[in-house]
């Protein structure tokens, strides 16, 4: 077996017709059983590497260890006032719990909530409590993307993603356009014409939409086709936009009020008049690790340092705990928002295949490798590696100048691997193709 150890790490280093296309130090390199012994394969394995997404594996990996997987976070609206005659008399605090995935039908469920209690009419403001989360840096501009949904920041109040859907019509009625939610401080101008019978495609073809905080406006030439076509708008703060999806959303149900939305602290003893639940930790990491959801990854990211003090210095420290008491070796990583979203961010493939054989020796394996793409089936691996796959599952990195694969591989014989593949520079740029034979080639090796 030593011998066959040996023999392996001398061929698979030497793969001309699959790594020429990547300079030598441009990857990184390493697989190993995760059941432990020596890795079978090692190339540059220490080198500190911009680990794109593949940075969520150990975000995620953190969150198991430190939340445990039936983690919630929760979103409460409390109250110190006197409800009278169906009139909330003071102020509603929304106390923002930094839930990824809080959505339209969440908040809806709350007013709900709110109604059965008796509340029609809220006297006073809406109070934004985002004391869960402190110090979040804005969104970053990747090539002029500041404003895609991939780089939005996480807040304690984040509502549907930040996202508000601008939906079409043509109809009987002609071509229009309607917000979703209707953002009672953002004014739409839409001014379309009948485009006729072009086919739709995506409806952004067709028309122009400009924006900022307070108007959208739309023009174009709209096809009947378009009949029900939507696109997605980033909007506001995430506070502002949460304010005013409370705002639309209340008066849909027949509410009336708040005041305004203010930033505040919640009243100290203040009752609590509806409460929410997120699910549980790991169907957001399915979110995270199998759509590379940044704006998920940065908020359990947050979440980690959640409490008093700076939320990312205390989430830093929460992820390095969880390496030292797992006996792994720190000095390569370099974190920023643990989404890998990021052009600081630094971790080596050694540091990443020991997060990974870590997890699948505790009690979580089951959890954390649910949450990885399936080579050929679903998520980010959908189109990539096909034919290899449920025994293959690796998360996925891509940014300009770094592309990464780690996950696992279970071979034929049963035995499980760790496997990760870095790399950056000049040789990223078109280095899926590359990365993904780099990968393969490997893992043929191994019993099938």
């Amino acid at each position: 077996m030593t011998r066959w150890i040996a023999h392996f790490a001398v061929a698979a280093l030497s793969l001309p017709a699959v790594a020429a296309p990547l300079a030598a130090g441009d990857y990184a390199l390493w697989l190993a059983p995760v059941d432990g012994g020596a890795p079978l394969l090692e190339h540059r394995a220490d080198a500190a590497m911009n680990p794109a997404s593949t940075m969520k594996l150990v975000t995620s990996w953190a969150a198991l260890q430190t939340l445990g997987p039936n983690y919630r976070w929760r979103t409460r609206f409390v109250s110190a006032a006197p409800i009278e005659s169906g009139v909330l008399k003071g102020d509603l605090a929304w106390i923002g719990g930094g839930e990824p995935r809080f959505r339209d039908g969440d908040l809806i469920a709350m007013l709900r909530e709110l109604r059965r209690r008796g509340v029609r009419e809220i006297a006073g403001n809406l109070v934004l409590d985002g004391s869960t989360f402190s110090r979040v840096a804005p969104a970053a501009d990747f090539n002029g993307d500041a404003e895609r949904v991939f780089t939005i920041p996480p807040d304690a109040h984040l509502t549907n993603l930040k996202v508000a859907w601008l939906q079409f019509f043509h109809d009987g009625a002609g071509p229009r356009a309607a917000l979703d939610p209707a953002l009672p401080g953002v004014t739409l101008d839409a001014r379309l014409v009948d485009g006729g019978e072009l086919p739709c495609g995506d409806v952004r073809g067709h028309v122009a939409i400009r924006h900022d905080d307070a108007r959208v406006e739309v023009t174009g030439r709209l096809p009947r086709g378009c009949d029900g076509a939507q696109t997605y708008l980033n909007l506001l703060s995430a506070r502002d936009f949460a304010g005013q999806s409370f705002a639309a959303l209340w008066r849909e149900l027949g509410g009336a009020g708040p005041r305004a939305a203010v930033s505040g602290a919640a009243p100290a003893g203040a009752a609590v008049l509806a409460e929410r639940e997120s699910a549980p930790l790991t169907a957001v990491l399915a979110d995270v690790n199998k759509h590379s959801n940044n704006t998920m990854a940065r908020a359990v990211y947050l979440t980690l340092g959640r409490g008093p003090g700076d939320t990312p210095a205390n989430a830093e420290r929460a992820v390095r705990q969880s390496l030292a008491e797992a006996g792994i070796a720190d000095e390569a990583l370099v974190l920023e928002n643990g989404s890998g979203l990021s052009r600081r961010e630094r971790v080596s493939a050694r540091l990443l295949g020991e997060v990974l054989r870590h997890a699948a020796r505790g009690p979580w394996y089951a959890e954390f490798a649910a949450s990885l793409p399936i080579a050929g089936e679903d998520g980010t691996l959908q189109k990539r590696l096909k034919d290899w796959g449920p025994r293959l599952r690796l998360k996925t990195g891509t940014l300009a100048d770094a592309r990464a694969l780690a996950g696992y591989y279970q071979a034929g014989d049963g035995r499980r691997y760790a496997l990760v593949a870095l790399v950056n520079g000049q040789s990223a740029a078109s280095s899926n193709g590359a990365i993904d034979a780099l990968v393969a080639e490997a893992l043929a090796r191994l019993p099938r």
